[in-house]
């Protein structure tokens, strides 16, 4: 039992150290889109340790700039005279001391500016994924938003089918009562009663497993109550050609700017693999101060180092080629991902244009069921129509209401993934950071 419980509390405060937003409060009012994204990039994981490869390459630049800089050490030793074959005198008062202050500093080294070129262009790659991170959790945000205001407008269209579904039992009852009806038409129209409340049962379900996959995807724990503002609506927003979506999409996806940064970076391997083959040349320079028995003494030197590795294995030949097997994957990785971008695009405007065209038609087809559920009750009240007409218009109506409700929200969802796809979908200011080029300001050479 004592084992269970310390192993709960692990749990709890590794979960609490890796979601800190847990316990920062939601506002108690109705949260836009943009509130949820906000939220969601706070809380979530991913973004977390995504964010941490960049400050690792970061690390990685300052680690290859370092060398460009003076490297300043402080020994200091104290030891026992020996009286012999290995044995030290405990007893002796003398202390051998010494203290050494050591400057030195590469003043040029052959293959040192690639290093540090390397380093940040790892560092861009970083930078973009972490961007495609983020864009990858604002798509799921804001499709995960609109599955919950579809599926809250699903409840109301339920609700309200079961409103008519039951006037339209009163009204049945009422003309039985007068006579102008048969007793058993009532029996249909309490079964379009019963139908309707399991819709709304259905429909309701639906809105709270919505809500708990926002919250899911926003980084929040279930118990957390949401309140959702309605998206206006964007029916009228202009659609590029493919052409235009294709030349934005290449100038803006992150994965296709990290691609290519990665693929700058394995050229800088490359190139720094070819030189350890070859005759490899620094100049440096050194200056120490030492103080032994606090008697103080200055040594420096500038010189000129010239190394040759003349055999060793063919392992340099070895690291070259794989080297050059890197650069080649990564630029066939770079290509991959501009076909992937083609293909995104080209899906995500043909959604797009089927998503506008059925919610053009939802319309229609809304018009027409109440047209249609109109004639079929005056039919039925001037005793010319039968209930089962009635009731097979009014479940085509809550039908195409429902329809025209996730046309609707379809059509905001499309937008949203064509965004995606195109590297345009919004995120905040303080993201953006990916697309400002690593470092800088340093000359290497």
């Amino acid at each position: 039992m004592m084992r269970r419980v310390v192993v709960l509390a692990a749990v709890c405060l590794a979960v609490g150290w890796w979601a800190p937003g847990w316990g920062q409060e939601v506002p108690q009012r109705p949260l836009t889109l943009d509130d949820c994204v906000a939220i969601a990039l706070a809380n979530n994981p991913q973004v977390v340790a995504s964010q941490q490869n960049v400050v690792t390459a970061e690390a990685g630049v300052t680690r290859a700039r370092s060398s460009y800089y003076p490297q300043l050490r402080l020994s200091a030793a104290q030891g026992l005279p020996g009286l012999g074959l290995g044995t030290l005198d405990y007893r002796s008062p003398q202390r051998k001391s010494q203290l050494e202050l050591s400057l030195r500093m590469d003043i040029w080294r052959l293959g040192r500016d690639k290093a540090v070129e390397q380093a940040k262009a790892d560092l861009r790659a970083a930078q973009f994924e972490h961007a495609a991170t983020v864009q990858d959790l604002v798509e799921t945000v804001a499709r995960n938003y609109y599955a919950a205001l579809a599926a809250k407008q699903l409840v109301d269209v339920a609700q309200a089918g079961v409103e008519s579904a039951r006037e339209h039992l009163q009204q049945v009852k009422e003309r039985i009562r007068l006579g102008a009806a048969a007793d058993v038409d009532v029996y249909p129209a309490e079964d379009d009663l019963a139908r309707a409340e399991l819709d709304l049962i259905d429909a309701r379900g639906g809105y709270r497993a919505a809500l708990a996959q926002l919250k899911f995807s926003m980084g929040l724990p279930q118990d957390v109550t949401l309140e959702l503002a309605e998206a206006p609506a964007r029916l009228e927003e202009r659609i590029p050609a493919l052409d235009e979506a294709l030349q934005v999409a290449l100038e803006r996806r992150p994965d296709v700017q990290a691609s290519s940064a990665a693929v700058q970076a394995q050229v800088y391997a490359w190139k720094q693999a070819r030189l350890r083959g070859r005759p490899m040349i620094g100049v440096s320079g050194e200056l120490d101060r030492r103080y032994t028995d606090w008697r103080g003494q200055n040594l420096g030197n500038v010189r000129v180092d010239l190394s040759w590795t003349i055999f060793d294995g063919h392992a340099s030949e070895a690291e070259e080629l794989s080297a050059q097997a890197r650069l080649v994957r990564s630029r066939a990785e770079l290509q991959r991902v501009i076909n992937l971008v083609g293909f995104d695009v080209e899906n995500a405007l043909i959604e797009v244009e089927r998503a506008r065209e059925r919610v053009l038609a939802s319309e229609k087809s809304v018009a027409a069921a109440q047209a249609r559920l109109d004639a079929a009750q005056g039919k039925y009240r001037a005793g010319v129509g039968i209930i089962l007409e009635v009731i097979d218009a009014r479940a085509a109506l809550t039908s195409a209401q429902a329809s025209r409700v996730r046309a609707q929200y379809d059509y905001q969802v499309a937008l949203v993934g064509l965004q995606r796809a195109m590297g345009t979908l919004p995120v905040p200011e303080e993201q953006t950071t990916a697309r400002q080029e690593a470092g800088g300001g340093h000359r290497d050479g």
